[in-house]
């Protein structure tokens, strides 16, 4: 029995010794063979997309965490991280690159945002590849699938533009319309540097709207830029940026005036009853004819025509007239004509001149321009209607006692009427005023009419001759005083002494030639 262990003893120690000479050999190849290649492990971990909605052509940023295990036995310097597509040939398309991003150690981290923009809508399947080199200089490189889901850009903006003025406001029509497949909510658009703004509360999925702004841009500017701001489906706020060209004017104010008759005077406009076109500064027009009951009436009452021929609108336009002397004439009033006269309009005004009484008028339009307030003159020339009173149809009669009596009519031979007045004798050469009609209250005379009027004095009829008669009478609040030296008749008398006036004396002079010619006409034919 105890001899068998004495006989294993020796395998144990063969078993033994040939592990050691084993190990042995292992340890002495890897002493002496070549040394293993570094280790670097890198992954691409933590994407995130944002925004969260991205759309067709704005930027998408793709952040990822760069992370190198602890495990790795090698750091490495982070070259690129790039955002591919896959075409269709099998070739990666670099949509944005992430550059210079430092090394990284055994155990840290590094985030990484690439931004790139998608040209077109749906969803895309990318790829994030992160490359760079390990301390040996070997090529070290890692990636991860991006899908990102793009949505069409948000509001389409076109612009049109009318004139467009330096220094002035001109009109810029904007048409938003929604691509998208969903509404866009409190759309905002307005003029870039400028305060017109509109507003679009919803719009709905391929649906437009056109609003309606202005823009006052300067000499050397060659676009119009809107700026448009709206809140996607997903609540997130997106800001757009429209540029459109456009070709700008220098700025001409020029505003004309028209004076003429109405038109409905006389059925329609005579010759020559244009009197005065004017633009852009000042003139005179053509004196009216106002020959007539129906030309004066006529030429009372004109008509305005205030025509914008610049290149801009002019606000608050309002007309006035004025005298020779440049006094407002407050009869023919003051006109707000219009808030605004774009290029090319006009606007008329029928103004009433009956109450003018200066000769002359001369009318003021007066507006807002880019320049400031301005005015435009121009020079009418009306005649005003007055009154010219005179005594008319005398009767003077005079007494043995040298008492004499005027009898006539006073009468207003012009076109307008006299007021206040008054007729009284004055005294004279051998006359002086008597009692019962030293003078005589007429007061009003319309144009071509009359008033009969009687006064009395007393004369010497030796030495007295003619009567002096002072006329006095108003136009218009001017007062207007003249005398009138009016004749006394040659001295006659009646069968009975008394006087006989010149009417008396007239009548029996054809009495007599009456008589005498029936004489002669009985002796001729008895």
């Amino acid at each position: 029995m105890r001899s068998r262990p004495a006989r294993q003893r020796p395998r144990r120690a063969v078993a033994l010794t040939l592990v050691l000479v084993v190990s042995a050999a292992a340890f002495g190849t890897a002493a002496v063979g070549p040394a293993a290649a570094a280790d670097a492990r890198v992954t691409l971990t933590d994407t995130t997309v944002t925004p969260a909605t991205p759309t067709v052509g704005t930027p998408i940023t793709a952040e990822a965490t760069l992370r190198l295990s602890a495990g790795s036995d090698t750091s490495i310097t982070v070259e690129v991280v790039r955002v591919v597509a896959p075409n269709a040939s099998g070739e990666n398309e670099v949509l944005g690159n992430a550059t210079d991003l430092g090394r990284l150690s055994p155990g840290e981290t590094l985030d990484v945002p690439v931004t790139f923009t998608v040209d077109e809508a749906g969803s895309r399947d990318l790829r994030l590849v992160a490359v760079g080199t390990d301390s040996d200089g070997d090529r070290v490189e890692a990636t991860r699938p991006l899908t990102v889901g793009v949505e069409r850009a948000g509001p389409q903006v076109e612009v049109e533009t009318d004139r467009v003025v330096a220094g002035a406001e001109s009109s810029v029509r904007a048409t938003v319309s929604n691509p998208t497949t969903a509404p866009l909510r409190g759309i905002e658009v307005s003029v870039a540097g400028g305060e017109s703004r509109r507003t679009i509360p919803t719009l709905a999925a391929g649906a437009s709207e056109t609003v309606n702004l202005t823009a006052v841009p300067a000499a050397g500017d060659g676009t119009v830029d809107l700026r448009t701001t709206y809140t996607t489906p997903n609540g997130v706020e997106r800001e757009t940026l429209t540029s459109a060209p456009v070709t700008v004017e220098s700025l001409r104010t020029d505003v004309g005036l028209r004076v003429q008759r109405p038109q409905d005077d006389g059925g329609g406009q005579a010759a020559g009853d244009l009197t005065g076109l004017l633009g852009g500064g000042g003139g005179t027009a053509a004196l009216q004819d106002q020959s007539g009951d129906d030309g004066a009436a006529s030429a009372a009452r004109v008509d305005v025509t205030v025509t914008n021929f610049g290149n801009a609108p002019v606000d608050d336009v309002v007309l006035t007239a004025e005298d020779d002397d440049g006094a407002r004439l407050g009869s023919v009033g003051r006109f707000a004509l219009a808030d605004t006269l774009a290029p090319g309009e006009e606007t008329t005004v029928t103004a009433d001149l009956s109450r003018v009484r200066a000769d002359g008028v001369r009318f003021v339009v007066s507006y807002d321009s880019p320049r400031g307030r301005n005015e435009t003159a121009l020079a009418y020339g009306y005649r005003a209607k007055r009154g010219e009173a005179t005594l008319t149809g005398l009767d003077v009669s005079v007494t043995d006692g040298g008492r004499v009596t005027i009898d006539g009519n006073l009468a207003n031979v012009g076109d307008g009427e006299v007021t206040s007045a008054v007729l009284a004798v004055r005294p004279g050469t051998g006359v002086q005023p008597a009692y019962p009609q030293r003078n005589y209250f007429v007061g009003t005379v319309d144009a071509s009419s009359f008033a009969p009027f009687q006064l009395t004095a007393q004369a010497d009829t030796e030495n007295a001759t003619q009567v002096p008669v002072e006329v006095r009478y108003a136009v218009d609040g001017e007062a207007v005083n003249r005398t009138v030296m009016v004749p006394l008749p040659p001295a006659q008398t009646g069968g009975d002494g008394g006087p006989i006036s010149s009417g008396m004396a007239l009548a029996i002079l054809l009495g007599l030639a009456a008589a005498a010619g029936a004489t002669v006409y009985v002796t001729r034919y008895r």
